[in-house]
């Protein structure tokens, strides 16, 4: 099989350096044998989309054709440092772009071909960790996005696989942060979060968050957003109760309270009464609240 010719980048314009980069990966795609070449090619676009916002910009402008040939080298590619170099392309891409261009990437089919790469990728043994933390990165932007996103995540067996993922690496802070912003966004969905509880989300949460520390704030305030989203579930609320995780949170709060004299934490304070929040909506988490002395505790904290 011939070898496909690789414009030089010095003998492009800065116009045309990432149009001729994109037309070589198009061709790439029709020759599966090229990887070495995928993987310079899609090193020098996120070279590119790192260093210019004009190369971001003409990459997801309208018309252009940018997006399809990356999720189409995406999804044909069986090359791990080509998928890596896209997948780092795309987090560059949704990024520095806003909402526009997260919704771009959704509109170009973005989220059922990074979820099928997903579900790829966690039949590795053990899955790739680079691989996970970019997946589940730019799946926790693109998804809030998709309003079909909760159902395809569902129907390709994603919910599990993160959920199994936070399970297995809960002292890897890198890989569980986003797996954990995605549980959120999974959560967003009732029959999600219900099905999410069923297999231990809330008790997984309730290992995460905890008594004041100076370290792991970013993750416990990302885990406290997760639970008050899956405890919006009544199932959820009452298995919270009947695990007397109600008492656990005003716990928590108090300890918070008192450690937090700068007010450098309210995100992770404001967090724990968005739980309590949720709990409370049902009957039981009332109960329960009232009986840990929740509102004397409220109302001491609050002088």
């Amino acid at each position: 099989m011939s070898k496909l010719k690789v414009i030089p980048e010095k003998s492009l314009t800065n116009n045309s350096r990432i149009v001729g980069l994109l037309a070589q990966l198009e061709k790439i795609n029709a020759e599966p044998s090229e990887s070495d070449t995928a993987r310079y090619v899609t090193s020098k676009i996120l070279h590119l989309a790192q260093s210019q916002e004009k190369t971001r910009r003409e990459m997801t402008a309208k018309g252009s054709t940018g997006m399809e040939i990356l999720l189409s080298t995406l999804e044909n590619t069986k090359d791990l440092q080509t998928t890596l170099n896209i997948l780092s392309i795309l987090v560059e891409l949704v990024s520095a772009g806003g909402g526009r261009r997260v919704s771009f990437l959704v509109t170009k089919g973005g989220s059922q071909i990074l979820l099928q790469l997903l579900m790829n990728a966690s039949k590795e043994s053990p899955p790739h960790e680079d691989l996970m933390v970019q997946i589940h990165s730019i799946l926790a932007k693109i998804g809030p996005k998709d309003k079909k996103f909760g159902v395809k995540a569902r129907i390709n067996g994603a919910l599990n696989i993160t959920l199994n993922l936070v399970k297995q690496n809960l002292q890897n802070h890198r890989l569980v942060l986003p797996c954990l912003q995605l549980l959120r966004v999974y959560s967003a969905n009732s029959v999600n979060s219900v099905s999410l509880g069923k297999n231990g989300v809330v008790e997984l949460m309730f290992k995460i968050i905890g008594p004041f520390s100076k370290k792991n704030s970013s993750l416990i305030k990302v885990a406290l957003d997760t639970l008050a989203a899956l405890l919006k579930s009544k199932t959820n609320a009452r298995r919270a109760v009947d695990r007397g995780y109600v008492q656990v949170l005003l716990t928590i709060y108090v300890d918070w309270h008192r450690h937090d004299n700068r007010h450098r934490n309210m995100l992770i304070r404001k967090g724990i009464l968005q739980s309590l929040k949720s709990v409370t909506n049902i009957k039981l988490g009332r109960k329960a609240f009232i009986d840990a002395n929740g509102m004397k505790i409220l109302y001491n904290t609050s002088q």
